[in-house]
């Protein structure tokens, strides 16, 4: 039986039911940045405390764009043994109750620096910016997609990083919060192993 297309800005479905849920976050303006750390759950990759999930990312090409970014899917698959109820929206002004966030950390991230307009000296900010992030409001189930056990949906998104040409590792973050009267609560993390990608500058660059 062929899948209709949520009503939520974004949210694409495709072809039967044994196709994958395909989320295109490419043109989400731009999310919050993020501390670089200490990250939510464990230091070991593939670590996933409180999401019954498996984490993976995917670099279509190793071929950087001219600011130096790249695209990323987050490859994201149910492994628990019940269905979870993932936030599915990138529509960023609706009221946010539940908010998926996926992010990627790197050795290949360029450092970036501010410029102190009293000293003139530069200093690093340690940010990391947010690849997508994914919305669900409480009394809107469309905006949520239930994940079945083993089923799996993919996260089309843009880095929004600028990366080094090289050969560098690269490691995605998941990390499910719950929104209530303006408190945010950790409802789980998952981190993927890390996958190692050689990065180049367009031909033409």
């Amino acid at each position: 039986m062929a899948l209709v297309a949520l009503c939520c800005p974004g949210v694409i479905i495709v072809g039967s039911a044994q196709d994958r849920l395909n989320i295109d976050a490419t043109r989400q303006t731009s999310p919050p940045s993020r501390g670089r750390g200490p990250f939510p759950g464990s230091a070991n990759s593939g670590h996933s405390a409180g999401l019954p999930i498996q984490l993976e990312i995917q670099i279509p090409t190793g071929e950087l764009r001219p600011d130096g970014t790249t695209l990323v899917d987050f490859i994201i698959t149910n492994v628990g043994t019940e269905p979870i109820r993932l936030p599915a929206a990138v529509d960023q002004n609706m009221e946010r109750t539940d908010v998926l966030t996926l992010w990627l950390t790197s050795d290949g991230i360029k450092d970036l620096y501010l410029k102190d307009q009293q000293t003139g000296r530069l200093t690093k900010v340690e940010i990391v910016a947010t690849s997508a992030e994914l919305y669900g409001r409480s009394n809107d189930p469309r905006t949520f997609h239930v994940l079945t056990p083993n089923e799996t949906i993919r996260v089309h998104a843009s880095s929004r990083v600028g990366l080094n040409p090289g050969t560098h590792s690269l490691t995605g973050h998941a990390e499910l919060a719950r929104v209530r009267h303006g408190t945010a609560e950790i409802v789980g993390t998952s981190e993927a192993e890390p996958v190692t990608k050689a990065l180049s500058h367009p031909t033409a660059w």
